[in-house]
């Protein structure tokens, strides 16, 4: 029996994920400095990165990765375009944001979002 691909939907790998905090919807998203350190590459003596993010309806984000000056705890986190993305979305404390390599045809990062609904006493993750 022969099983037949789709190639409808391109294999994306997740990057990283987080569960929102309050400080995350409110001022500035707190990003992982491992993903930062392995897959973006700031300018030497640069502290920031504007990259751009594509979500499931196709909208390019642009976000700004900003880091400390002391390179030994570097925080970064996500400033400019970020809050504007939380209220257009609106984003939740609980909330998980999920970010993507980029498929077959985008070089953008793709950005997913998720809440944990509970449902009938289990919980499961919608898409947003």
């Amino acid at each position: 029996m022969h099983m037949q691909s789709s190639e409808s939907e391109p294999v994306m790998k997740e990057l990283c994920s987080k569960i929102l905090t309050a400080t995350d919807v409110g001022v500035r998203f707190s990003f992982p400095t491992a993903t930062m350190r392995e897959h973006f590459k700031l300018l030497e003596g640069s502290q920031s990165l504007d990259f751009q993010v594509t979500d499931k309806y196709s909208k390019v984000w642009t976000f700004r990765l900003y880091t400390r000056k002391n390179d030994g705890h570097p925080k970064p986190v996500l400033t400019k375009g970020w809050l504007d993305f939380v209220k257009r979305m609106g984003l939740k404390v609980g909330d998980k944001v999920i970010f993507v390599l980029p498929g077959n045809h985008n070089d953008h990062l793709g950005i997913l979002v998720k809440r944990n609904i509970k449902l009938l006493g289990s919980e499961h993750w919608a898409d947003l």
